[in-house]
């Protein structure tokens, strides 16, 4: 049963949507699989055993004009 939560885990990894937090991981994991593994885990599995960076983002200002940015 884990090898396939981490086969899962490493298939959602690499669609486009992944995830935004480590946590969200974790949460995803005890949903969808049953299993119940603490943050630690999680991050050290994820981010040293698989070496995926969750793809987060950066914030754009609000005063940012959207022509501009476009050109």
């Amino acid at each position: 049963m884990m090898m396939r939560a981490f086969a899962a885990l490493i298939q959602e990894l690499k669609t486009g949507k992944g995830f935004s937090s480590y946590g969200e991981i974790v949460e995803w994991l005890k949903k969808e699989h049953g299993l119940d593994i603490e943050y630690g885990t999680v991050y050290a599995l994820v981010r040293y055993g698989l070496g995926a960076k969750l793809k987060v983002p950066r914030p754009q200002s609000y005063k940012q004009d959207e022509k501009l940015v476009s050109e």
